[in-house]
């Protein structure tokens, strides 16, 4: 098995983080209207958040 070098030097949870496409993030908050009072913690960045509290 060779090594792959999509995932070099991040962290387990830095890959599976980078497995989700982010316009099918973009598309979800668009279609919920979920960013519409959001300055600076966006939709992205608290689903990340609630990701790394479950694992």
């Amino acid at each position: 098995m060779g090594k792959s070098n999509y995932f070099s030097s991040k962290s387990v949870f830095g890959q599976l983080i980078s497995l989700i496409d982010d316009s099918l993030v973009r598309k979800e908050v668009e279609k919920c209207d979920s960013a519409r009072y959001t300055k600076r913690f966006t939709t992205k960045d608290h689903s990340i958040s609630m990701l790394f509290c479950s694992f």
